[in-house]
């Protein structure tokens, strides 16, 4: 998110560029919960989320995973994108900057629910506000949520691809053209 926000302080935008990092994320999402209902900008204004949650590895299969979902594994031009579904336009603005920074998208946890990805991030509480969010993820593999998960295991280089999509859709987004809409398909149900 550093290097995002270093990147576009360099840019004259059409729109303003908010950074906000959440905490207690693993605690039912509390920062992006507390967020929506107190912003530091009027969420009407808000006219996209692009959340980066574990974009610095490739997926790796876990006992959970094998035979539940499609696998890149080891692909470090492969990034997942959870959340696009609701935002056809947000989908197209990454799409369109994708070959750019050298990546190939994904939206498979958009069409495979049996993961519960699109409960599990700070993106969430945005789209339940009917605002166009997207949780840009590199995907699950051995130890997620463990000690192991070390700096060493990181693909530096697809991180640096994430970084420049990154840039190159919130420079679009933010050059003033018309906002993504979102598109409910019937609602998000958090089942709470």
């Amino acid at each position: 998110m550093l290097e995002v926000a270093r990147l576009l302080a360099k840019k004259r935008l059409g729109r303003s560029v908010l950074f906000v990092s959440f905490g207690s994320e693993e605690q039912l999402m509390l920062g992006s919960y507390h967020y929506v209902h107190h912003p530091l900008r009027p969420l009407d204004k808000t006219i996209a989320v692009l959340n980066l949650d574990m974009i610095g590895r490739n997926e790796e299969h876990t006992p959970e995973s094998r035979g539940a979902y499609e696998l890149t594994a080891a692909r470090s031009d492969q990034l997942n994108l959870v959340g696009a579904v609701y935002s056809p336009d947000l989908l197209s603005a990454l799409e369109k900057e994708a070959p750019g920074a050298g990546l190939a998208l994904s939206t498979k946890f958009d069409r495979d629910s049996s993961s519960r990805a699109l409960f599990r991030c700070d993106h969430l509480p945005f789209l339940q506000k009917g605002i166009p969010a997207v949780w840009l993820f590199g995907g699950f593999h051995p130890g997620y949520h463990e000690p192991v998960d070390t700096v060493d295991r990181l693909d530096f280089d697809k991180l640096a691809r994430t970084v420049d999509l990154t840039v190159r859709t919130v420079t679009s987004l933010a050059a003033g053209g018309p906002a993504p809409r979102f598109d409910s398909r019937g609602g998000i149900r958090t089942g709470r």
